[in-house]
This record gives structure tokens, sequence and C-alpha cells, in this order.
């Protein structure tokens, strides 16, 4: 995955918090392997951005006291 896919797929992620953080975990991984991680470590994680980008944003939920009683 390049650097660029990266980005963009971690602006379709909601939580811009959990973005950041998993922003920074995956450029660590890179790091690790000078730009290059082996396969099997690309493929986990191309694995959690798929897990990241498929969870939802909770809902708002708005309640009225008045029309409960």
């Amino acid at each position: 995955m390049s650097s660029d896919e990266l980005e963009h797929r971690l602006e379709q992620i909601r939580d811009k918090k959990l973005a950041t953080e998993v922003r920074r975990f995956i450029l660590n991984l890179f790091l690790l392997f000078d730009d290059n991680p082996p396969p099997h470590i690309q493929s986990y994680i191309t694995e959690i951005m798929d897990i990241l980008e498929s969870k939802r944003a909770p809902a708002p939920v708005r309640l009225s006291l008045f029309s409960i009683f």
C-alpha cells in the first residue's frame, strides 16, 4: 500500500482521534521495515484498514423527557 493510498483510506475514518493513532502505528511499521514491510505485514495493514472503514460511527440519540410522561 502506498503512502497516498494509506492517507486516503485514513481520511475515510470518521473518528479522527482513532485515525491519528492508526496512522502513527502504521507509519511506525513502515519505518521498522524501511518502507517495505513483508507481504504478511502488508496484508495485516490492509485488514486493519478494511475493519476500520467498515466500522460505523455511533449516531447521536436525542431523548425528550417530556415525551416519557
